[in-house]
Order: structure tokens, then C-alpha cells, then sequence
């Protein structure tokens, strides 16, 4: 059971779910003054929207794991299950039953909210993840674009479905319109942050298995430019995104979201340690600890969007 847990990656798993019971229930429902029942996207919706995004997101992992054999073997000795402690025949149909059944829970979502066309939102997605493993992955700067922007849609996909079953209502709709700038804007911020920081930890993923990555011909950054130069661009990117939160900040001091605020000055200086530590980095080892710094990050603005209750 356990190596199939690695397998899926169900940290991760974990956390794409909590992100979006967060953005639906702790931010987007609350700025919307909406209560119980109505609340826009029934529980069944909801669970499928989330199972869409979870599931299509376990069959990249998966899939990603099987293209990386040979490169994990160098890059995490031991770590990757495929063919170690799950066959590659299983593999594939692991891939296939998650990414089929995820595109399913987005086609029912999108059948039951009246926009079936919406459907390919997730035909899209799971053949990015196809085309990231395969070919963008070995790609300058191509697969880390790639992976951040899907880590962003997941907010953007709750707060379009949101407003699609809340148009199904029209006085609820109305009621609920003058908060639709605002609840723009803060999804906004969240998808922002959420590209930005993917990217960083991309970026240092890609620093830290240079060395397979380079020896079966995979071209990232770092291989193609260098560590050094990679190290830049990582700083370059975080600089980029404690400017962002600086001014997403001064637009919470504006509203006065004194705790979105206040709490954010913690990420800053998490952003400015990560910033002095990439140009004092010269080991693997490093670069890991630089990489699970931005994991707290990211789940730290995450956890941020709980304070929306308390307003």
C-alpha cells in the first residue's frame, strides 16, 4: 500500500484538495455572503470539480514517474516505485484509470452545470501533463511553465464553476454581484502565487537532478546554461514574487484585511531567506532544503485564505 502512496504522490494529493475546499468554502463563499444551501455548486458538484482536478493530477505524477525511470535513478535513487516496486505494465494502467476517471468527473461537472464544453478544460489539462512528461519536460523552461500554470488553474477552475451554478439563480446571483470584483482579484492573487512559487520550486527541482537529468539528454535550464545561471533565475522569479505579494499586501492594507496583512510579512521574509540561500547553495543537499522551504510557502498562502472567516 505504501508504495503505491509514493506512487500518486498523496502529499500532494492532499494538499490540491485542501486548496480547493479552502478557495470554495474559506474564500469565495464567505466574500460572496452566501450561506448553506445556497452556495452556489451543489456537494456533488463540488466533489466531482475537486476529484476532476485530484484525480488528472495523480495521472501525471504517475506518468511523470514512468518517463523519469532512467533519470530518477540517478536523481532519486530509490524513491521512484516504477519498476522498483510497482511494474511499468501497472503503471500504465494506473495512468490511464486515474487520468480517464478524472476526465470523466469533469465531464459530468460540466454536464450537470449546463456547460459541457467545459469538458475539454480537462481533456486540455490531462494532455498538457501527456506532452510534459513526454516532450515540454526535457524542455527549456517550457515544463516548469507548463506545471505552474496547472497548478494555478485549480483556483481559477472552483471560482469559474462557482460562478456558472450561481448564474443557474438569478436573485442569487444578483445578490451576489457587487462582490464579484473583489472575489476577481483575490483568485487573482491566489493563482498568481500559486504560479509564481510552482515555478520557483520547479526551477530547483530542475537544479537539483541536473546531473541525470544532463547524462539521458534531458536539456532543462540548468543543463542547457548552467547552475549558476539557473541559481539567477530562481532569484529573478523570487524577487518577481515578493514584489507581487508586496503590492498584493498594500491592496490588503487598502481593504483592511489586517490579517492577510500582517500574516503575509512571514512569507515575505521565507521569500528573502531563499533568495540569500540560492546564492550560497553549491550542494544537492541545499537545493533540497530550498525546495521544501517553498513547499511551506506554498501552503502557507494556502492556509492563508482560512482568515477570510473571521471578517
Amino acid at each position: 500500500m505504501i508504495k503505491y502512496l509514493i506512487l500518486i504522490r498523496w502529499q500532494n494529493t492532499l494538499i490540491i484538495i485542501m486548496t480547493m475546499i479552502l478557495i470554495m468554502y474559506f474564500l469565495i463563499v464567505p466574500l460572496l455572503g452566501l450561506e448553506g444551501e445556497k452556495a452556489g455548486l451543489s456537494l456533488l458538484e463540488f466533489c466531482l470539480l475537486t476529484a476532476g482536478s485530484a484525480f488528472i493530477a495523480i495521472g501525471g505524477n504517475i506518468l511523470n514517474d514512468i518517463s523519469d525511470t532512467n533519470a530518477d535513478s540517478i536523481n532519486k535513487a530509490g524513491k521512484n516505485m516504477v519498476g522498483r516496486g510497482i511494474s511499468v505494465y501497472t503503471s500504465w494502467n494506473l495512468y490511464y484509470l486515474f487520468t480517464i476517471t478524472g476526465i470523466f468527473a469533469g465531464s459530468a461537472l460540466s454536464f450537470l452545470t449546463g456547460r459541457i464544453n467545459y469538458s475539454l478544460i480537462y481533456f486540455f489539462s490531462a494532455g498538457l501533463l501527456w506532452f510534459y512528461s513526454r516532450k515540454y519536460q526535457c524542455q527549456v523552461l517550457v515544463g516548469n511553465i507548463v506545471v505552474s500554470l496547472l497548478s494555478a488553474l485549480s483556483f481559477g477552475l472552483v471560482w469559474l464553476f462557482q460562478f456558472i451554478a450561481l448564474s443557474r439563480d438569478a436573485d442569487m446571483f444578483t445578490s451576489a454581484q457587487a462582490s464579484f470584483p473583489l472575489v476577481n482579484n483575490m483568485v487573482l492573487i491566489y493563482m498568481g502565487f500559486a504560479f509564481f512559487t510552482s515555478l520557483m520550486r520547479e526551477i530547483v527541482k530542475d537544479i537539483e537532478d541536473i546531473k541525470g537529468d544532463d547524462r539521458f539528454g534531458c536539456r532543462t535550464f540548468p543543463v542547457v546554461y548552467g547552475a549558476r545561471k539557473a541559481k539567477l533565475l530562481l532569484n529573478a522569479v523570487g524577487t518577481l514574487t515578493l514584489t507581487g505579494l508586496l503590492l498584493a499586501q498594500y491592496y490588503f492594507y487598502r481593504l483592511q484585511l489586517n490579517l492577510h496583512f500582517w500574516y503575509f510579512f512571514a512569507i515575505d521574509l521565507l521569500l528573502i531567506f531563499v533568495i540569500v540561500r540560492t546564492a550560497a547553495s553549491r550542494e544537492k543537499k541545499d537545493h533540497s532544503k530550498t525546495s521544501s522551504t517553498i513547499k511551506i510557502i506554498m501552503l502557507l498562502g494556502i492556509i492563508s485564505m482560512l482568515f477570510f472567516k473571521f471578517y
